[in-house]
């Protein structure tokens, strides 16, 4: 394995138990501009073997313009939000099913969201960024030989388009994205997935996430948990 610059860099905020032990599975929180520290430490003492990233939220910067897509979108559809419904980390699909409660004329999920799709993507090609320490982290793994998959509740589809936009030194790791044959997260079979992609046992894997959705889904798959703060805006 290449050596790993860790110069110029400064440490994260990690979750720790009163007496100053922590479960290993215990996922733990980090500022956004301190990531590599938390992921360098760990490569550098050999504590995990992979690094798996989410994509939308972590690796870029692409849930603002989602949900100003979205908006317009719903908008245009007379959607009533669902009371109480919290969408934060679901897949596209999911999300449309919490509305359908309230909204029992939304057209077919299909229909809807090619409509979303082509929205998005034209906004993509004009604004989508990457975030840059993690964007930055994962080009410094892949330099130094740590293997990298990119883990997402988007479509396939929408996940290679993200990555060929706004992360295009990524283009060649495995990009894991939702397929019909997949539980999205809060189910690990995704972040299994790509474990196996990456012939690396789970619990050798580090999952790095801006949701408790995307944790939930990495811990269940036996993975340890590194959460972002938000980026600021």
């Amino acid at each position: 394995m290449s050596t790993i610059d860790t110069r110029a860099r400064s440490g994260g905020m990690v979750d720790v138990n009163a007496d100053g032990t922590r479960d290993p599975m215990t996922p733990e929180r980090t500022r956004v501009d301190n990531v590599g520290t938390a992921v360098i430490d760990l490569v550098r003492r050999q504590d995990i073997d992979a690094v798996l990233f989410d994509c939308d939220g972590t690796l870029v910067d692409s849930e603002p313009i989602g949900h100003r897509i979205w908006g317009a979108l719903a908008d245009d559809l007379g959607v009533v939000a669902a009371p109480g419904a919290d969408a934060e980390g679901l897949s596209f699909e999911q999300r449309l099913e919490t509305l359908r409660t309230t909204n029992p004329a939304l057209p077919p999920t299909e229909v809807v969201y090619a409509e979303y799709w082509r929205r998005l993507r034209a906004a993509f090609d004009e604004s989508l960024r990457p975030i840059e320490p993690t964007y930055h982290l994962a080009l410094e793994l892949v330099r130094a030989d740590v293997p990298i998959a990119i883990v997402s509740n988007s479509a396939q589809e929408r996940l290679q388009y993200t990555v060929s936009c706004a992360l295009p030194l990524l283009t060649d790791v495995p990009l894991v994205g939702w397929t019909p044959r997949d539980r999205p997260k809060p189910h690990p079979d995704l972040y299994r997935r790509a474990a196996s992609l990456l012939a690396t046992r789970a619990d050798r894997c580090l999952a790095i996430e801006d949701s408790a959705v995307g944790a939930l889904a990495a811990s269940r798959a036996g993975m340890r948990t590194l959460i972002l703060d938000a980026p600021a805006h």
